[in-house]
């Protein structure tokens, strides 16, 4: 991914606020920052709210279900940072792999 195209998701530039050489280079496409958008914020864990991506991907639980799909898949810790959401929303615990097999009880306790 471009320096560049980090630097203005990372200080959540909207695609209309992005500098000509970005949207160049990202041959001018409105999609394509989308996806690096969807991508830098997984990647890096970010919290939906307060963050560009709320206006790419719609649906806040699948927009927290890739990130934790993503995560495992790169074997990446368990994103304590997001654990509100994550244990009271999602219902997944840093010792769940997914919400049907937990053995966690509420609030991710073992039982």
């Amino acid at each position: 991914m471009n320096i560049d195209v980090e630097f203005h998701i990372r200080q959540n530039y909207p695609w209309s606020k992005l500098p000509g050489s970005v949207r160049q280079s990202l041959g001018n496409s409105q999609r394509e920052y989308e996806k690096h958008v969807l991508l830098y914020s997984i990647r890096n864990q970010l919290r939906y709210r307060n963050n560009l991506v709320r206006y790419v991907k719609k649906d806040e639980r699948k927009y927290y279900e890739e990130l934790l799909k993503y995560s495992r898949e790169h074997l990446m810790l368990y994103p304590f940072h997001l654990s509100d959401i994550m244990v009271k929303g999602l219902q997944v615990c840093p010792v769940c792999v997914d919400k049907e097999s937990c053995k966690a009880g509420p609030g991710g306790q073992q039982q």
